[in-house]
């Protein structure tokens, strides 16, 4: 998905996979196997509550026992999500992703969640946006 802003291109993952809280540890993983992704949403309605992560079902679910059928995402959750706004560009999205130890940023618009960038997703609209500069 590309997506224009402030004069700059911004390459979001192909489309945010979402789930609620509670949905397995198994089901979140077959979401992100089946879709290629390393991270999931979860949503309360329209609300982001928690994203998961392949690293927080390597550590939290499976290093600790847990059995991934029963285990609900809201029992291991990363609950304190950072997001940012699409309008702040990509610039403030690639300081967040930065400055954090996460690989991937929930894009709001508005309060509505659009889109996640990925640490891959922002190098490659540097890029882009790089190239672009060189031949124009």
């Amino acid at each position: 998905m590309e997506n224009k802003f402030r004069g700059f291109y911004m390459i979001l993952s192909r489309g945010v996979i979402v789930a609620d809280e509670d949905t397995s540890a198994l089901d979140i993983a077959r979401l992100m196997q089946e879709h290629n992704i390393g991270a999931v949403i979860i949503m309360r309605g329209e609300q982001v509550v928690g994203i998961v992560s392949e690293r927080d079902i390597a550590r939290r679910v499976t290093a600790n026992e847990l059995p991934s059928k029963a285990t609900k995402a809201k029992d291991f959750m990363t609950k304190q999500v950072v997001t940012a706004e699409f309008k702040d560009g990509l610039d403030k999205i690639y300081e967040i992703l930065c400055n954090s130890k996460f690989r991937h940023l929930p894009i709001m618009d508005n309060g509505k969640l659009v889109g996640i960038a990925s640490q891959r997703d922002v190098i490659d609209s540097l890029l882009a946006n790089k190239k672009k500069e060189t031949t124009t």
